[in-house]
């Protein structure tokens, strides 16, 4: 027989769950920092992109950090690597489509917080202290990543 329990999960587990959602709004600051970058170079000029090169390049030589000359010019630090490395490319980098691959990956990513979020709000302030069979909640939990999967069809 399956005992019933708080709905809540315990300090830990809820913990680790809030944890989960920062990491990955973290790794979406950068997702969308990398999206910025990319429209930076769509929007630059050859000459531009070349003085910018130069610029870099300079800085670089006078012994800055890399992520120091990327706030400074207020470029991508990935920008900066590449053309600490020579890659600097002369035309546009990433096309639209990898662009767009791009905003639809922050929201797959901003999708699955948004469903964390969810999670802790029904079981503190929905549920709160309504007994629940673990396996029911379980459920309850996929049902909501279903609703959430058909709700981006």
């Amino acid at each position: 027989m399956v005992t019933k329990a708080r709905v809540a999960q315990e300090p830990a587990a809820e913990r680790d769950l809030i944890d989960q959602a920062k990491t990955r709004l973290r790794r979406i600051e950068g997702q969308v920092r990398g999206i910025q970058g990319m429209l930076d170079q769509l929007a630059d000029d050859p000459e531009s992109r070349e003085a910018l090169a130069l610029r870099v390049r300079e800085m670089l030589g006078e012994g800055k950090a890399q992520a120091a000359v990327a706030r400074e010019l207020q470029i991508s630090k990935q920008r900066v690597a590449d053309v600490a490395k020579g890659r600097e490319p002369t035309a546009c980098a990433e096309p639209c489509d990898g662009l767009l691959n791009q905003i639809l990956a922050v929201h797959a990513a901003v999708e699955q917080v948004g469903l964390m979020i969810m999670e802790l709000h029904l079981q503190h302030c929905v549920l709160d202290g309504v007994p629940m069979e673990k396996e029911r909640w379980n459920d309850l939990r996929d049902l909501l990543k279903r609703w959430s999967r058909l709700s981006q069809s």
